[in-house]
């Protein structure tokens, strides 16, 4: 219902009037909610939505659209103004996160009941509580200030290794990289544990790739020399070497392109060694099948 805007006081209970941040808030383009009021001795208390009414008053509105209750509880004071925070940017990203955690364990609910609840989204709620489980200590102040927006904090902290966070961060920190880029960085840095975070931006941003690693050299298998006899010996220091060789394949960094072709030929090895040993076995097998002569003195008896 509408009410009088002269008629509705300040609650003091409610926190301060938010100051302007340095960068980015998150939650600064969402729509203004309409007013929630209190019943007061004839007069209305303001519980939440206080930037709606701010707006009203702006532009010389005599009423506003409230929503009026009769009374509330201290939970449910404390879900309008969980509200009010996130909606009009009352505190920090830090410390908003830190709030809903306060507010679900105080209360024992889970983020999907104090969405329904408050009208945030369990999605939102979740990234807010995620920054303070897992972003490094150092850059929470640094969220809170605006040097680092709240996407980029969401985005870097997907990654584990605090250090790491910490040096993704800093171009973001200091202005020379933009939010554009964070999400490919993040996502190369989780795939490429072994490149430096200075690489990972060179590549992104400049499109530089980090110099290859040598490939391990190829070992090209000869057929040995076709005779009456085969020099089974060669063939023996062959496969050690080759055996060798595919032991040390797990302690090596691959290209996807050449491990596919590796995979391939390995393949292929696979099938003529199965061939090999089939014949092997069937020529071990054949010759104890065979009777030997009967001999007699050395001389074969007939």
């Amino acid at each position: 219902m509408k009410i009088p805007i002269a008629r509705i006081d300040p609650d003091p209970r409610s926190e301060a009037e938010p100051q302007e941040s340095v960068r980015e808030l998150p939650r600064g383009s969402r729509t203004a909610r309409d007013p929630v009021v209190l019943i007061n001795n004839g007069r209305y208390l303001l519980l939440a939505g206080a930037r709606k009414l701010r707006t009203a008053q702006e532009a010389g509105e005599k009423e506003v659209e409230c929503t009026v209750k009769e009374s509330v509880t201290d939970q449910e004071r404390w879900e309008l103004l969980l509200t009010e925070q996130y909606h009009s940017s009352l505190v920090p990203p830090m410390d908003l996160g830190r709030a809903f955690i306060e507010y679900r364990d105080k209360h024992d609910v889970t983020q999907h009941e104090l969405a329904r609840r408050t009208g945030i989204t369990p999605g939102t709620i979740h990234h807010y509580e995620s920054l303070i489980r897992t972003l490094a200590p150092g850059l929470g102040g640094k969220v809170n200030s605006g040097e680092l927006t709240f996407k980029e904090a969401r985005s870097i902290a997907d990654i584990d290794d605090h250090e790491r966070q910490m040096e993704i961060a800093k171009p973001f920190i200091d202005g020379t990289l933009s939010s554009v880029h964070v999400e490919r960085i993040v996502g190369r840095a989780k795939n490429a544990p072994e490149l430096s975070i200075g690489q990972i931006i060179e590549e992104v941003v400049n499109g530089k790739r980090p110099a290859k690693r040598p490939e391990p050299e190829e070992v090209e298998v000869k057929a040995p020399q076709q005779s009456r006899e085969r020099n089974t010996e060669s063939l023996e220091n062959m496969v050690l070497h080759l055996a060798g060789e595919l032991d040390a394949l797990s302690m090596q960094v691959i290209p996807e392109y050449r491990r596919l072709k590796l995979i391939s030929s390995l393949r292929i090895l696979d099938s003529r060694l199965r061939t090999a040993l089939a014949s092997l076995n069937s020529g071990a097998a054949l010759q104890s099948a065979v009777p030997r002569p009967m001999t007699r003195n050395g001389v074969a008896v007939r």
